[in-house]
């Protein structure tokens, strides 16, 4: 579901996008296809997106999967951008307290999703990745 007027959500290869995104952060989570079968996933133009009541989130895992598709108010250039990676992650493992060692180590998925183009307008330009998007510190219990 697309409630975005960021650049990259009108694009033609938007789906095929968001396949290959979830491709990559289901290999990296260890699960399959079959875990997010008959899932929502909302990109939202808003800055943050409602996720139970926790201020200030960018991404949701509450069954469905909720992005906000930009950041400091500025739009992303692409869906790899987005906390889709880490949402993928609640919905594959859980772990709503982050205290996986995976929350801090997306370097291999970064790598698959790389070089990648973004949209800006009508034009083309980079899509660099920042994993600092997906990353949790491990919290201790």
């Amino acid at each position: 579901m697309v409630r975005s007027d960021a650049p990259f959500t009108a694009q033609p290869d938007l789906a095929h996008r968001i396949d290959s995104t979830l491709a990559a952060a289901l290999a990296y989570w260890g699960g399959s296809f079959e875990q997010v079968a008959g899932m929502t996933i909302t990109l939202d133009g808003a800055r943050y997106v409602e996720c139970g009541g926790v201020p200030g989130a960018i991404g949701c895992y509450d069954g469905d999967i909720r992005v906000s598709t930009g950041d400091m108010g500025n739009d992303f250039a692409c869906v790899e951008q987005t906390a889709l990676v880490h949402e993928v992650g609640h919905a594959v493992i859980g772990d709503r307290g982050h205290t996986d060692p995976r929350w801090m180590d997306f370097e291999s998925v970064a790598s698959a999703l790389d070089g990648r183009s973004g949209y800006d307008g009508e034009r083309q330009t980079a899509c660099p990745v920042a994993v600092s998007v997906w990353r949790h510190p491990p919290c201790r219990h």
